[in-house]
């Protein structure tokens, strides 16, 4: 049945070159080579970015929970102020905001406030490059000095812009960094 199937498109594609992709069928062998799991539900991967952390800042007394906690008022504070219309966290900007911190965030941080404050500038980053308004409130992201905090946006900024292009228009780069860290929270 699936040979008949794929003699039929075979004709289609020779009558109606035209025919959008989307409506041709496709070959189920060739298909199944190039399927990517591009979807995790958001609570598991914050679950995993949490894990991350912890273990990355292996100096520091951290939960999961706690770092979790942290993105979950900021995105609250958002809401409830009317400067997003939904929850942040998707899957998505989660999957964008580990790229940051697997890259930004130092194993050395002998504080849980200098991780906090890398983590936040991180998500702000995040909000401002994968968010859907014009522009979000610095003052939930921010801890310490207004001028530090712009000046680490711009620093890390300049470090991941490329990195921060790619995951948005590569599928396979997307799908590599949410098997990684998923990978984290096994």
């Amino acid at each position: 049945m699936a040979d008949n199937a794929l003699e039929k498109s075979r004709k289609r594609r020779h009558c109606c070159p035209d025919l959008p992709a989307k409506r041709r069928l496709i070959d189920p062998s060739q298909s199944s080579q190039r399927r990517l799991v591009l979807y995790t539900p958001s609570s598991e991967l914050l679950r995993c970015l949490g894990l991350f952390l912890r273990r990355r800042c292996y100096k520091l007394d951290l939960s999961p929970t706690q770092v979790i906690g942290w993105l979950k008022n900021i995105d609250n504070y958002l809401l409830i102020m009317g400067y997003q219309p939904v929850s942040f966290l998707s899957s998505g900007s989660v999957v964008f905001l580990y790229m940051l911190c697997r890259d930004l965030i130092s194993p050395e941080a002998d504080t849980v406030e200098q991780l906090q404050v890398s983590l936040l500038t991180c998500y702000f980053i995040t909000h401002c490059y994968t968010g859907n308004e014009n522009g979000y409130p610095e003052t939930p992201f921010l801890l310490g000095s207004r001028k530090a905090f712009w000046d680490r946006c711009l620093s890390y900024i300049s470090i991941m812009s490329s990195k921060m292009m790619q995951i948005n228009s590569n599928r396979q780069i997307y799908s590599e960094t949410l098997a990684e860290l998923k990978a984290v929270g096994r």
